[in-house]
């Protein structure tokens, strides 16, 4: 992971920048200072020998090279994002920092301004500051975190970034199989994290053909630093592997590989993918390591935390699994930057579904931010994921294994969405979408039974529409729905359970809701 400082000149990149960088112990590079190097002459000569449009020719090649260094703090010159190839090369592998300073104090930091070759020649230095400032605010407002340095010293600037960025480390406690989950740590601290727990040294990566080429190699090499043997195995993308024909595939493999009960076995991807991996995990040799790596929004508050693993069978989902604890969760936010739009809804989905079941003042922060998380605002996601995490741990420690219902709440939108996806075979719906269907559905409930006021469902279906999800479902057949609601694992007794909301931030279990009730909300929902 790369921090990458960016800002109009005089908010103190270069400076801050090398502070930055040693109090994190990271390395330091300085965009503008390459470009002299290759050059042998001042970006203010290149400017006027040249021309400016050299020079971002010039300074676009060397952010292109530099963007794909991993664990740097880099200053780049003030015009840099101005070109988007320039800010989708940055912000893919790091967090993106704006400085910002208000005109007088920019005047006073860069002096006459002369040597500055966008402000050379004008008189009235101060009005051409606000003008390019004007321009470029737009380019400015892409970063995920922006600071205003003009009242504040370096040391407290950096003080502030450190403790923006800094890891978080959530504890899962549990009575016998608690685990820590790390938030913030780039996938690169894997091997240090593993070598921490008492592992043996073989360690099967077990990751999808989508994920394996973008993370696996670093995810191999900083295991192997460290002294383990690393395997693995790559599955097809997709709710379809979740299978127990993959299940003996992987078990096979393992015998391949020698793997006793002291080896590892490391989730790499998804929700699919951390599901298949823990089940094989919890029963191979009747239980071995399990490690995880989130790399999807919906894995990284959802499934991947919490301890449930399992497969589906042709009849319904997850009709196949266990309870097993990972040793401990790495959650990379960096990794969701290559995440397809179509992936980050999905997560989103159930973000706003824990917002609804345990926390009314998360779900206004999401209606207040539901854009910056669209537009993959790395700060911004970090601090769902936590919140998120945070109420998928609070409810998992007091009812761990499903045995007093508590853990149920998690299920908010998921009964109809588990029909949905069963009916649609796993392929037309993504499980986010599903869910999305389903919270609405659920929702409708509440409002028909005089629970769940019309008001607070208006603002659930707003958030959802402004995360680009479905509000219904399309070509479903209401009655096989209804027939595969009561296949699903949560029905006792033929009584199907559903989670109602009361008010945004609090649910209620029921399984007593009138068949007709039921029917009447799902022919609404599919059209």
């Amino acid at each position: 992971m790369n921090i990458v400082l960016t800002g109009f000149m005089g908010t103190g990149k270069t400076a801050i920048g090398k502070h930055l960088a040693r109090s994190l112990g990271m390395r330091y590079i300085d965009t503008d200072r390459i470009i002299e190097k290759k050059e042998n002459c001042s970006i203010s000569k290149i400017f006027a020998e040249k021309g400016e449009k050299y020079f971002r020719e010039l300074e676009t090649r060397i952010i292109r090279d530099v963007s794909s260094f991993n664990g740097y703090v880099i200053s780049t010159g003030g015009g840099a994002i101005l070109r988007k190839e320039n800010a989708d090369a940055l912000r893919k592998n790091g967090y993106l920092v704006c400085l910002k300073a208000d005109p007088d104090t920019i005047l006073d930091r860069i002096g006459d301004g002369e040597e500055r070759p966008l402000l050379r020649g004008f008189a009235n230095k101060k009005l051409r500051i606000q003008q390019l400032l004007k321009k470029r605010e737009p380019f400015y407002r892409q970063a995920d975190i922006m600071i205003d340095t003009s009242s504040l010293s370096i040391s407290r600037v950096v003080e502030e970034l450190v403790k923006l960025l800094s890891a978080e480390t959530l504890q899962v406690r549990l009575d016998k199989n608690g685990y820590p989950v790390f938030v913030g740590l780039t996938i690169d601290n894997i091997g240090k994290i593993a070598r921490d727990f008492k592992l043996g040294k073989k360690v099967l990566i077990i990751s999808d053909r989508n994920v394996f080429p973008l993370y696996g190699e670093r995810v191999r090499y900083s295991l192997e630093q460290c002294g383990f043997k690393t395997f693995f195995f790559q599955v097809p993308p997709g709710e379809r592997s979740k299978s127990l024909t993959w299940v003996r595939k992987i078990y096979s493999f393992c015998l391949e590989c020698s793997l006793d009960r002291s080896s590892s076995i490391l989730a790499l991807g998804g929700g699919v993918v951390g599901d298949l991996a823990g089940f094989v995990a919890a029963t191979f040799l009747r239980g071995i390591n399990l490690l995880m790596i989130p790399t999807t929004l919906l894995s990284q508050v959802d499934s991947g935390v919490g301890g449930k693993v399992g497969v589906n069978l042709p009849q319904g989902k997850n009709l196949v699994g266990a309870f097993y604890q990972p040793k401990f969760v790495l959650i990379d936010p960096v990794v969701l930057r290559t995440l397809s739009l179509k992936r980050l809804k999905e997560g989103i989905a159930e973000v706003v579904k824990c917002a609804i079941i345990k926390d009314g003042d998360f779900f206004s922060y999401l209606e207040k931010n539901i854009q910056r998380i669209l537009d993959k605002n790395l700060f911004v996601l970090r601090s769902v994921i936590i919140r998120a995490v945070r109420i998928k741990i609070g409810v998992v420690e007091k009812d761990e294994k499903e045995k007093i219902g508590i853990r149920q709440i998690l299920n908010f939108g998921h009964t109809i969405a588990h029909a949905i996806e069963t009916v649609a075979g796993y392929r037309r719906y993504t499980h986010g979408d599903a869910v999305a269907i389903g919270i609405i559905g659920a929702s409708k409930l509440g409002v028909k039974l005089g629970i769940f006021p019309q008001e607070s469902f208006a603002r659930v279906e707003k958030l959802l529409k402004m995360a680009k999800l479905p509000l219904k479902g399309k070509n479903l057949d209401t009655q096989q729905i209804i027939q595969a609601l009561k296949k699903d694992k949560k029905v006792r007794e033929g009584k199907v359970l559903f989670v109602i909301p009361e008010e945004i931030g609090r649910v209620s279990l029921k399984d007593d809701i009138p068949v007709n009730l039921v029917k009447q909300v799902i022919e609404e929902l599919v059209v």
